[in-house]
This record gives C-alpha cells, structure tokens and sequence, in this order.
C-alpha cells in the first residue's frame, strides 16, 4: 500500500495507460488519413460524374478537364496541409518512409504521364485511349493503396488497393461511356467508406 491508503499500481494498470497514450498519440499523429480518403474519395466521384457527363454530351470536354484540374488540385493542396500539419514532430525512420511513400505517388503518377504520352503517339485510337489511359492511372493509385497497406500492416489500405485495380480493369473493360462513372463511383465510393470508417473509428477511441 502507498501513502494514503492507495493502492500500488499494478503492471496491469501500467500496461493500460501505455495503451491510452498509444491510442492518443496515434490519433494525434494520424488524423489525416481519414480526410485523405474523404478528400480524394470525392474528388474521383467528382471527376467520374464529370467525364461520363463529357461522354453522353450533357458537359463539353473542355468543362470536365476544368473540373478535373480544380479536383486534383484542390485535393492535393489540402493532402500537403495536412500532411504537413501531421508530420510534425515526427522525426527519424517513420518520417522518412513517410516521405519516400508520399513521393513515390507524385513520381509514378508523372512518369505513367509520359508513358501515356508515348502510347497516345502511337497512333492508337482517340476512344482507346480514353479507356487505357485513365484505367492504368487508377491501378497505379490502386497498386500505390496495396503498397501502403503492406509496408503498415494496414488491412484496410490493401483490401482498398485491390478493389481500386478491380475497378480499373472493370472500366477498361465496359469502355465508355460509363467507365468513368465506374471510377468515380467504384474507386470513389471506396475512398469515402474508408474516410467515414477511419473518423468513426478515430472518434470512437
């Protein structure tokens, strides 16, 4: 007995405010990834409703690949600032696999960019490439999601990675013009159910 008649804290007592404090600082350092999927997850609904509306001639081309640089952009802008926000304080080996994981979606995205670049030059039809080229940036993002899910032992990102390379096989299988609302609402539609079941779990802790 301490002092005052009050129990010794057991190692049991010790282990469960070790595991509060690791549940706190997880949701302090990792509050971002619930509004990264929220954040993307709409900006692919967003860019799917567009382009398939571009395909049926409700919305001309030229209005769709606005919205679709306000999205990205948009979205991107609001990743860095919470990226940023979240990764201070954080210093040593998580930091810099964080980092090397956050630039490889700018560089793979860039160099599949010159990849389709070459392909389009090719002489492959206008319609094909409408199919390909979006259908091989969404397996990227998708085979990027399985990475993350397998170097942080996250369940969630590589089940999500899978779905996200099913979609694209799908949409490049359907063809236009609903392969963009494949994506928007396939891959979407999984960014957003991930994003709400990431805060309600964060909330819950």
């Amino acid at each position: 007995m301490q002092e005052g008649g009050e129990d010794a804290p057991s190692a049991a007592d010790a282990l469960a405010i070790i595991q509060q404090a690791q549940s706190h600082a997880s949701s302090r350092l990792s509050p971002s990834i619930g509004v990264f999927y929220l954040v993307w997850g709409i900006s692919w609904v967003v860019i799917g409703l567009a382009w398939f509306l571009a395909g049926i001639d409700v919305v001309s081309v030229a209005v769709s690949s606005w919205v679709t640089g306000i999205a990205v952009v948009g979205a991107a802008c609001v990743s860095a600032a919470v990226g940023i926000r979240t990764g201070r304080g954080v210093s040593g080996p998580s930091s810099r696999q964080g980092l090397w994981y956050g630039l490889s979606w700018p560089i793979s995205m860039s160099l599949l960019g010159v990849l389709v670049g070459v392909l389009g030059s090719r002489n492959l039809p206008g319609d094909t490439m409408s199919v390909i080229a979006p259908a091989l940036y969404v397996f990227l993002a998708g085979a990027l999601y399985m990475l993350s899910g397998a170097v942080w032992s996250s369940r969630v990102d590589y089940v999500l990675g899978i779905w996200i390379m099913v979609v694209a096989v799908v949409s490049a299988m359907v063809g236009l013009p609903a392969s963009p609302l494949i994506i928007g609402l396939g891959g979407g539609g999984a960014l957003l159910f991930a994003g709400v079941r990431a805060m309600v779990h964060r909330s819950a802790r």
